[in-house]
């Protein structure tokens, strides 16, 4: 997913911006389960199956915000910008994460971080 977020963050005004529709939004207004604000968040999922590479993902969302880049790195000046990546290591033997070196520029140019969490499979303790 590709996340902006802050605590200054208006999410409809970064919607507007780029004209774009979050696949999951939420304001200032919203509490978490011990009624605390939340940080304005406002997001963007890939739409490919958790099958393809982690670079398809991202090459996925890049193409969503390639006509909107100029102001994506506006919002990405003002605000928090990261890809969030889920990866489920299976096995000791798994390769390890590879991006490409346009992905990386690209990601660097627009001032988005990259945050990769792995998370335990059922037969593998790490």
């Amino acid at each position: 997913m590709l996340a902006i977020f802050g605590p200054k963050l208006r999410p409809e005004e970064i919607s507007e911006r780029l004209a774009i529709d979050p696949d999951y939004f939420h304001s200032r207004d919203t509490k978490d389960i011990q009624n605390e604000p939340l940080e304005p968040h406002w997001q963007l999922n890939s739409k490919l199956g958790p099958e393809s590479p982690l670079n398809d993902h991202i090459w996925e969302l890049l193409k969503r915000v390639a006509s909107v880049r100029r102001e994506l790195k506006e919002i990405t000046s003002k605000h928090d910008a990261c890809f969030y990546a889920s990866v489920e290591f299976a096995s000791p033997d798994t390769k390890g994460i590879r991006l490409e070196k346009r992905v990386m520029l690209l990601l660097g140019e627009l001032g988005i971080n990259l945050e990769i969490l792995p998370w335990e499979g059922e037969d593998f303790r790490t």
